[in-house]
């Protein structure tokens, strides 16, 4: 017991046996009073009810507000997708268009080139007609002279006839190589466009098989993001629930702590606040110890996974508290010196 209780205990010691008359009619008026009180407390606990009700009706008409404007954007998000398919399918059609009209103008190439090699031919065959005519008329008027210069001739013939039919090699592998080339570009477009179709589809499969559904999505891994706003409730069925924010804001006027526990007739667990106030100092708690059945305060080691901290920590010291006035229901204590006073 500490200085001012046995202080206040002598005081009071002399004046018991005078006061026990009015304790009595005391009794009485407290008695009526809690009738009192216990009847208001009746009476706000129907209006908490009704407030209560209209809170969840309230809650029910936002949900399905929610509910309409998730289908919306889902519609919208299909017609997107539809459309950017729609899209895509214009596009390879376009480009298919594209290298059938390439295919055709190297068709027009490749004919105006075999058109060229001909007429070459038939220019050089008309060549040697008359080179031969001439060497016939020259040979005639000059059989002795020109003996050497036939000769000449003859080998002029022989490699210019080589040179042409060099050149129409030449030609007709340069045609073999254009008409493979082409083939091959042809051949390697359409596998572009195939692949490109193909690549398409798939990341449209995906982004169908990926995409949320936003009328009620489930995640199996972790989520992350900036802002969240929910319009209806949250609730977080895992282990530990961590909030890291400089500043938490909290709305509710009555926090439940140790929700569940109405589920047993006794609860076993010590309910109330755990405060860390740096590695080398203890915690200090402000809780309600069932083993007490007592609001108590603890400089403690236990930390917030404890549900009985006397026991968890036998270490755990009570702490002084430190107010201005105290008061027992609607009556203040008031001071010592309030008290030896009035005794006096």
């Amino acid at each position: 017991m500490s200085n001012i209780l046995q202080q206040i205990g002598a005081a009071v010691k002399g004046k018991v046996d005078g006061v026990q008359a009015n304790v009595a009619a005391e009794e009485t008026a407290r008695i009526a009073a809690i009738t009192a009180e216990a009847s208001t407390a009746r009476a706000a606990e129907s209006a908490n009810a009704t407030a209560i009700s209209s809170e969840a009706s309230t809650a029910r008409a936002a949900e399905a507000v929610l509910t309409t404007a998730v289908s919306d954007e889902e519609t919208a998000r299909i017609a997107a997708v539809t459309a950017e398919a729609s899209s895509r399918a214009s596009a390879d059609t376009s480009l298919q268009s594209n290298i059938d009209s390439e295919a055709t103008t190297a068709r027009a190439a490749e004919a105006v080139l075999t058109t060229a090699v001909s007429d070459e031919e038939t220019r050089a065959t008309a060549a040697e007609g008359v080179l031969t005519t001439a060497i016939s008329a020259e040979e005639t008027a000059r059989i002795a002279a020109v003996s050497a210069e036939a000769s000449s001739r003859s080998s002029a013939d022989t490699a210019l006839q080589g040179e042409i039919d060099a050149e129409e090699v030449r030609a007709a592998a340069a045609e073999g190589v254009l008409t493979t080339n082409l083939a091959s570009e042809v051949a390697d477009r359409q596998a572009a466009v195939s692949a490109e179709a193909s690549t398409r589809a798939a990341a449209v499969t995906n982004l169908d098989t990926v995409k949320a559904n936003l009328a009620g999505a489930a995640f199996t891994g972790a989520v992350s993001g900036t802002d969240l706003t929910l319009s209806g409730n949250l609730t977080v069925t895992g282990t530990t629930t961590s909030i890291e924010t400089v500043n938490s804001q909290v709305k509710d006027s009555i926090m439940l702590l140790n929700d569940g526990a109405a589920g047993s007739s006794n609860n076993a667990n010590d309910v109330g606040l755990i405060m860390e106030r740096g590695s080398s100092e203890d915690n200090v708690a402000l809780v309600f110890d069932e083993g007490e059945d007592k609001f108590v305060c603890y400089k403690t080691s236990a930390a917030a996974s404890s549900t009985d901290i006397s026991s968890d920590d036998t270490s755990a010291t009570l702490m002084d508290i430190k107010v201005s006035d105290v008061y027992v229901g609607a009556d203040n204590l008031g001071s010592y010196s309030d008290f030896s006073l009035a005794l006096g």
